[in-house]
Formats: C-alpha cells, structure tokens, sequence
C-alpha cells in the first residue's frame, strides 16, 4: 500500500486520518492520544504536551494567525519533494517496520560521492593558487583542465541532480526557493566553466588570466553542491530523530512511563529497575 505523505511545515490544524496538527510546534499528534486540548472560537485544538497547550492559552491569536499564513498541506502517495518549498516530504503516519527513509538514504549517497569528488577538486585549485607551477613536469595545463571537467560533471550533474530538478519545479508552479537559487548558481557555475574549457578561443582577451587561461568555476559548483547535499543529510536525520523521540513519548504515555504532575508540567517515570538516578525517600521512588 502506498504511503501518504505530507512535507513536515505545512498543513492545516487537522491532517489526514484523523491526525491533528500541534499549532505551536507543528509536530503532528494523534487526537485519540494526547489529553492536551483546548476551545476557540468553537474549534478544537490538540498539543504535543503541556508546555506547548500553555503557549497556546497565553497567545492564541498569534498561533492562528501563523497558522493562517502557513502553506496548504501537500500530499502524495510516495516519497518526492514538495513543489512549494522543494523540500523532502515526510511520512505522515509512522511505519511499523524500521523502514529505510529513501531521500535520506539517497542524499547520503550523494553526499559523498559529493565528497569524494570535490575534494580533489579544490586541492587542485588550492595547490594553483599557491604556485602558479605546483602540476610542473607532472600535468600539462590543457591535461589540468579536463581532470577538473571529469570530476566535476558527475559531482554537480548526478550528485545535484535533484536540486536541479527541484528548482526547475519551483519555476514551473511559479514558488521560487532555496533551490531555484542553488540550481540556478551551480548550473551557470557549470555551464560557464564547460564552455570555457571546451572553448576557450571564443573569450575574449580580457576574460583571461595572466596565463593566458579562462577562469573555471568547477570546484565552485562541486563544493556547493556538496555542502547543500550535506544539509539535506543533516535535516533529514533530524527529521528522523525528532519522528523517533515524538514515537517513543506516544509509546512511554500508553506503557504509563509519562505523568503530569500537579503544576501541568511532564515528567518521566521510571521503572524501579530500570530508574538511571535513584533516590530513596522511605518506600517512594523519586526520578530526576
């Protein structure tokens, strides 16, 4: 069966399947779960806990009014990115199984052919701008030239692939975004860098250095693409680990391991076997 799901910054105060969305943290919750509730204007509003129900209370108008303002929900029945802002969408209902998050698996991949390939790249550069002779007798400038070329199309080609893809997207449903900027630099990077190594004869003199050379932009390209790569990585974990911790509090207030105490505020409770930091008061556990 195909998987719904949603980008994780949008939606509406109710999503579906009967999930609801916390107002305050946009963290989606489970209506028949969490107690933390509350009334305007006839609406009902569900939070991941006390704390974000307490904001809530205290400033309602300016919850909704960033609610109202946010984009409308996005779904599809598989992984792909969002056409509005051109981010990864998320699942909207966790898996039972400890299934492989495909964009974070893929970007990952990428990410360090990324690596793998730039690095080169900018020792390369690096090593030319330290001696203007650092390849002498090693490699001819014509032969310096088509390493960078052959190192920098799969980095920025097949590595940036999808921020290609998703800028294109922004442009054709008119959402400009972080990676029409992204596919737009890197791909002039390219571009400009391709035809000035294939064709150098057609710049003119005042686009050559003093060694006769047209500037490359390769290693540019290259880098950026891999460090937009690695924030993807990072988002996309964060992602998970925030999805992991949201799973297990659901599965620590059914197993009786969460309480409220007498001033609304959470608090964990542990098993007496299983409590990292004791302190015996009489018969009384007390965790902290």
């Amino acid at each position: 069966m195909d998987a719904r799901e949603h980008h994780q910054s949008h939606g509406d105060d109710h999503a579906a399947n009967g999930a609801a969305k916390d107002p305050v943290c946009g963290m989606t919750v489970d209506p028949a779960m969490t107690k933390h509730r509350t009334d305007v204007e006839g609406q009902t509003y569900y939070f991941c806990g006390a704390g974000c129900r307490q904001k809530f209370d205290a400033e309602p108008h300016k919850y909704l009014a960033r609610s109202e303002q946010a984009a409308p929900e996005i779904i599809r029945k598989g992984p792909g990115s969002c056409p509005i802002c051109g981010m990864a969408l998320e699942p909207m209902t966790p898996s039972a199984t400890d299934e492989v998050n495909p964009d974070l698996a893929d970007m990952t991949r990428r990410f360090w052919v990324g690596v793998a390939l730039s690095i080169p790249l900018l020792a390369i550069v690096m090593a030319e701008h330290v001696s203007d002779h650092a390849f002498e007798g090693i490699l001819s400038a014509r032969a310096l030239i088509w390493l960078q070329l052959i190192l920098a199309t799969p980095a920025v080609l097949w590595a940036g692939w999808p921020f290609f893809e998703r800028g294109w997207a922004s442009i054709v449903n008119r959402r400009l975004n972080m990676f029409t900027l992204i596919a737009l630099g890197t791909g002039v990077a390219y571009a400009y860098s391709l035809v000035a190594a294939l064709a150098p004869e057609i710049f003119p003199a005042s686009f050559r250095g003093h060694d006769g050379q047209v500037a490359l932009y390769f290693e540019a390209a290259a880098v950026i693409v891999t460090l937009v790569l690695l924030g993807q990585v990072l988002i996309s974990e964060g992602v998970e680990r925030m999805e992991d911790r949201r799973d297990g509090r659901h599965a620590a207030r059914e197993e009786g391991l969460v309480a409220e105490g007498a001033d609304n505020q959470e608090r964990r409770v542990f098993p007496v076997p299983w409590s990292p930091r004791k302190r015996r008061y009489g018969n009384s556990l007390h965790a902290s």
